[in-house]
């Protein structure tokens, strides 16, 4: 459940680090008695109000002044991390209040008031604290620590989830911040879009693509076309291997935006990858049998095909771009490569095909990779893919000179 308090600490959020004075002053006026107590006197008064408690289990006001000192003796603990304990016990303590308020004609405001104060304290001690210059692992620990305890005084806070998982990634600590954000998942009934991202985007990173997949494809149900998961969504399908997914995907945000480079390559590269999976196949399957299905012919060349359409007109677009031109080299290189997989398992008909296949593409990678080796790229890989293709139609004085350069 959402509670109210947690809706009123978003909304404080929002305009800074600070709530109203009308807050404030209230929660500092009735605390005032024992904000100049010892650990040790708040914790008599506990012992005090646990007495009464027992004699008076149904009053809410006892409750409530508990939940009061466990804050207190919380905040008199110059360690961020020693607050778990007392935190704990007053949210418990509470809930028990809030609870009983609702039994009777007195509201449950001052619960919610003091839950919000106690939670403001905490989430923006660990905001200040990043925000200082040059920032350090002590200052990262420290920050941690209060956003888990704006956790425990608001357990479905969202904005506490995120800050805490974001600085345990920037304090090197990726296993604990997937944690808090799957602590977040449970405790929050319907987590925001921000949150499942942030999640589905560090799964991404620690290489589990198919935890990803599932995050983002939640966060995107309920989500109104952000551009930002379907960007998140589609490396997740590429980093997954699933091609169909990915083709498709890509393709609506090239809708969005048709002159993005980076969509643009990688439908073109996985429009490759779907056409060598479909290579992969056939093989197999010829492994096994001795003709070729033209229709899985027909769909390898209309995959690649639509691939060399995409990454021409990215290269056409970006003549200057050595980068684009070495990507569209390697991907002719690469297609002729795939197809040279078929030609020891297929007829001499379809041998004659492919062959001619395999000229086509390296024939269309030579210009584009000398041109590299004219702009000074002149690594061993690209000699070595310019003396293969040339080699393989038997220009022999220009394999010579690119084997010289190996």
């Amino acid at each position: 459940m959402i509670h109210y308090y947690t809706r009123i600490a978003s909304f404080v959020l929002a305009f800074g680090f600070f709530i109203s004075c009308s807050t404030l002053q209230s929660s500092n006026q009735e605390s005032a008695t024992s904000e100049n107590l010892s650990e040790q006197q708040i914790q008599q008064q506990i012992k005090s109000l646990d007495k009464d408690i027992s004699s008076n289990p149904k009053q809410a006001d006892l409750y409530l002044k508990k939940g009061k000192l466990l804050t207190k003796l919380a905040q008199k603990k110059e360690n961020p991390s020693e607050r778990v304990s007392p935190y704990t016990n007053a949210r418990q303590v509470l809930d028990r209040a809030a609870n009983l308020y609702r039994n009777t004609a007195d509201s449950e405001d001052k619960v919610s008031d003091l839950l919000n104060v106690t939670w403001s304290l905490e989430h923006n001690h660990g905001i200040k604290l990043l925000q200082e210059e040059n920032v350090e692992k002590t200052n990262y620990e420290r920050a941690i620590a209060h956003f888990n305890n704006a956790t425990i005084v608001i357990p479905d806070s969202a904005i506490s989830y995120t800050m805490k998982a974001r600085t345990l990634y920037k304090n090197q600590q990726q296993k604990e911040a997937i944690e808090t954000l799957e602590t977040a998942r449970e405790k929050i009934e319907n987590p925001p879009v921000l949150l499942l991202e942030q999640l589905a985007y560090l799964y991404l990173e620690n290489n589990d693509p198919k935890k990803a997949i599932g995050i983002y494809e939640q966060a995107e149900s309920f989500s109104n076309k952000n551009l930002n998961l379907l960007h998140g969504l589609s490396n997740a399908y590429i980093n997954a291997g699933e091609h169909q997914k990915a083709i498709k995907l890509l393709k609506q945000l090239l809708e969005d935006e048709p002159q993005n480079i980076v969509y643009g390559q990688s439908l073109a590269t996985e429009l490759y990858f779907l056409g060598k999976s479909k290579i992969d196949s056939v093989a197999s399957t010829l492994k096994h049998s001795d003709s070729l299905d033209d229709t899985a012919f027909e769909s390898i060349d209309t995959l690649l095909s639509n691939a060399e359409e995409r990454f021409n007109k990215i290269s056409d677009a970006n003549p200057g771009n050595l980068e684009i031109q070495e990507r569209t080299a390697t991907f002719y290189y690469n297609s002729a490569s795939q197809y040279q997989k078929l030609v020891p398992l297929v007829s001499d008909e379809h041998q004659e095909q492919l062959q001619e296949k395999i000229k086509q593409y390296l024939s269309a990678s030579i210009p584009l990779f000398e041109n590299l080796v004219e702009q000074g790229q002149q690594n061993q890989k690209i000699w070595k893919k310019l003396f293969q293709a040339y080699s393989i139609l038997e220009m022999e004085q220009e394999a010579e000179n690119a084997k010289a350069n190996l």
